[in-house]
């Protein structure tokens, strides 16, 4: 199953065509035919962690999160701005992250298991 996340917070925002506002809002349909959702790179989640468990972005890249465990795993930010809630297995996220900034993120599921998303401003 598929899922896209679209974010908007102090250190993510939403990508929406054309949108330059500072209160952005969710994509229309129209929006998101525009918009490039080719992956980028790839993180994996399961028993073990996750894989990579620190990726270097440049904002405005398309990050693509699965879940290729047994059970149900998540990622959520240690501040909430990011949460796809427990995903079960084979599930995955499509997640644009737009603004510079780091973003740690830890499993529901087991706490232990943390990463961190690094974005670079584009340009």
């Amino acid at each position: 199953m598929r899922r896209r996340l679209w974010l908007g917070a102090a250190t993510m925002a939403l990508i929406v065509a054309g949108c330059g506002s500072a209160d952005p809002s969710p994509p229309t349909p129209s929006d998101l035919q525009e918009i490039d959702l080719s992956v980028d790179h790839t993180i994996v989640v399961d028993e073990g962690g996750y894989d990579p468990g620190a990726l270097k972005v440049t904002a405005g890249e398309v990050v693509r999160l699965v879940n290729e465990g047994e059970s149900a795993h998540s990622f959520t930010a240690d501040d909430r701005t990011i949460d796809t809630g427990r995903m079960q297995p084979g599930e995955d996220v499509t997640l644009v992250l737009t603004e510079s900034g780091e973003v740690t993120f830890f499993d529901l599921t087991n706490p232990d298991h943390q990463g961190t998303i690094t974005v670079r401003p584009l340009g």
